[in-house]
């Protein structure tokens, strides 16, 4: 029984006796992830994008509605909505282009409210949740590491080729 490391912010990853019920799959995919990721740069795949100069915070799930100077288009996601979940937005810190991190593990966010391996949804007022909201509200992935301001989250939005729906969490 040993831990994994997410070397770059020293998370161990839960014990294998841990009451998290997908230990094996997240082992698998921060495996995959660590092995795979790094070799371009990135430790997630991103989608460039705009919000028309609509403000939308990062962490926020969103979908596409268009598309905007040569960009898609993205509006925040509330449980009503019917269109695919691309992922979660990520603001430019720069000005440059926005992004949407459509999957992998995403650093960066305010997840103190949750527990390691709560499973996320589209929040009703666009944010995320960790209790799914009537209305068959998507999951959008799961807390990795819960802090207020460095959290991290495995991103996994509905339709975008699932690990096994990260386990069946996720529907």
């Amino acid at each position: 029984m040993s831990t994994y490391d997410f070397s770059a912010t020293g998370v161990k990853y839960p014990l294998e006796n841990s009451p998290v019920n997908v230990h094996g799959d997240f082992k698998k995919l921060a495996e995959s992830l660590d092995a795979i990721l790094p070799a371009y740069g990135v430790s997630y795949f991103q989608l460039d994008v705009t919000t028309g100069g609509v403000q939308i915070d990062t962490g926020v799930p969103v979908y596409a509605i268009g598309r905007l100077e040569g960009k898609t288009l993205v509006a925040k996601a509330l449980p009503s909505t019917t269109s695919p979940i691309l992922g979660l937005f990520r603001k430019s810190t720069d000005n440059s282009s926005d992004i949407v991190v459509v999957a992998g593990v995403m650093d960066g966010l305010n997840t103190g409210s949750f527990a390691n391996g709560d499973i996320l949804y589209v929040g009703p007022s666009g944010g995320l949740v960790n209790v799914r909201p009537t209305g068959n509200a998507a999951a959008v992935g799961i807390c990795a590491y819960a802090n207020n301001v460095n959290g991290i989250a495995i991103v996994e939005a509905k339709g975008n080729g699932t690990w096994g729906a990260l386990r069946d969490g996720l529907s």
